[in-house]
C-alpha cells in the first residue's frame, strides 16, 4: 500500500511525550517534515533530535494550545520553514482524573481549553492554507471516554472529548469541497504516562475485558494516525476510528 507522505508537513500537538511522540517518529519515518509542539520546553528537543535521526526534518516549537496567538505563530512558522502544511495532529490533552463532585470551574476551563477548544482553533488556523492547495488531512485525538463516557478519567475529560467528535464531522463537512479531510482517533487504554494514574491491578482487569487480550500501545495509535493522513485514506472523512482491541464496538 502506498502511503504517499514523503515531502509533506505535519503540525504534532502534544509531540514531546505519549502518543504524539510516537506520531511524530512514524510520521518521520514514512518521510515527513514534523514540526513538534509542546508546552515542555525541557523535553521537546530531544524529541525533535529523535526525529531527525529517521532522516526527516523536524523544528520544535513551545506553545500552549490554548491559546490563540501561541497557535497563530506556529502555523506562521511552519509555513514559513516548510513552505506548505499537510497534515494536522490535534494530540495535545489533559486528563485529570478528578471526583465529579469536586471539579472546580477554573480545572472545567482549564481542560476544555486545552483538549477541545485548541483543536477548534488550530483547525481554523490551517484552514486557509489547506485550502489555497486544496489539499489537507486534519486527524484528532478523541477517546473512547468521549463515547461512553468516563470510568476513570474525570467529567471535564469525557465532555471534552465528546465535543472532539463531533467538531470533527463539523470540520469534515467544511473541508471536504476543498480536499481536506478531517478525521478522529478514539484510543481505549493505551499504555502511555496517561495511564500512570491507573494501578497494575486495574490495568490487568480491563486487560482480560478487552477482546484482542491486551493493554494497547502508542505505536497502535500512532498507525492508525499514519493511515489516516496518507493518500491511502482519501476518501475516507468525518469516520471516529475506535483503537481499542475491541473494549468498545459501535
Amino acid at each position: 500500500m502506498e502511503l504517499l507522505l514523503q515531502g509533506k508537513t505535519a503540525i504534532v500537538t502534544g509531540a514531546a511525550r505519549g502518543l504524539g511522540r510516537s506520531i511524530s517518529f512514524m510520521l518521520a519515518k514514512e518521510g515527513v517534515n514534523v514540526v513538534l509542539v509542546d508546552i515542555d520546553s525541557s523535553l521537546i528537543q530531544k524529541a525533535v533530535d529523535e526525529v531527525k535521526s529517521f532522516g526527516s526534518k523536524a523544528i520544535g516549537l513551545v506553545a500552549d494550545v490554548s491559546k490563540k496567538q501561541d497557535i497563530d505563530s506556529v502555523v506562521s512558522k511552519t509555513v514559513q520553514e516548510f513552505g506548505h502544511l499537510d497534515i494536522l495532529v490535534n494530540n495535545a490533552g489533559i486528563c485529570p482524573r478528578t471526583d465529579f463532585e469536586s471539579v472546580s470551574e477554573q480545572e472545567w476551563d482549564k481542560v476544555l481549553a486545552v483538549n477541545l477548544k485548541s483543536v477548534f482553533l488550530f483547525s481554523q488556523a490551517v484552514f486557509p492554507h489547506m485550502k489555497k492547495q486544496n489539499y489537507g488531512r486534519i486527524i484528532n485525538m478523541a477517546s473512547g471516554a468521549g463515547k461512553v463516557g468516563g470510568v476513570q478519567v474525570g467529567a471535564h475529560y469525557s465532555a471534552s472529548k465528546a465535543g472532539v467528535i463531533c467538531l470533527t464531522k463539523t470540520l469534515a463537512l467544511n473541508g471536504a469541497k476543498f480536499g481536506i479531510t478531517s478525521n478522529a482517533v478514539c484510543p481505549g487504554v493505551i499504555g502511555t504516562e496517561m495511564t500512570t494514574a491507573i494501578s497494575s491491578e486495574q490495568l490487568q482487569n480491563y486487560a482480560r475485558m478487552i477482546p484482542l487480550g491486551r493493554i494497547g500501545t502508542a505505536e497502535d495509535v500512532a498507525n492508525m494516525v499514519v493511515f489516516l493522513a496518507s493518500d491511502a485514506a482519501n476518501y475516507i472523512t468525518g469516520e471516529i476510528a475506535d483503537v481499542n482491541g475491541g473494549f468498545i464496538m459501535d
